[in-house]
């Protein structure tokens, strides 16, 4: 997988717009791929827009993070369709 088929399955799935390589609006539960050397780092943001630090995980290439991406874009996805809608 590379950058623009993964986003192929984002618009496709409707999927939330990951942060990828500093391209992307940081917030809340973003999912963020980064490069660090020779390693890809890929975790979900805070309310600040820091990384949940129990959230980061490294690759060795990018095709397993980008692989990574997608599930947690999917795992995010499922857990918002599944609070209930706020009321007025």
């Amino acid at each position: 997988m590379n950058v623009d088929q993964l986003m192929r399955i984002v618009d496709a799935e409707h999927l939330p717009t990951p942060v990828v390589y500093g391209m992307g609006r940081l917030h809340l539960d973003a999912v963020v791929l980064e490069r660090d050397g020779e390693l890809w780092r890929v975790y979900l943001a805070d309310e600040r827009t820091q990384p949940f630090e129990t959230t980061i995980r490294t690759f060795a290439d990018e095709e397993s993070a980008l692989e990574h991406v997608l599930v947690k874009l999917r795992h995010v996805e499922k857990s918002r369709r599944s609070l209930p809608p706020l009321s007025d």
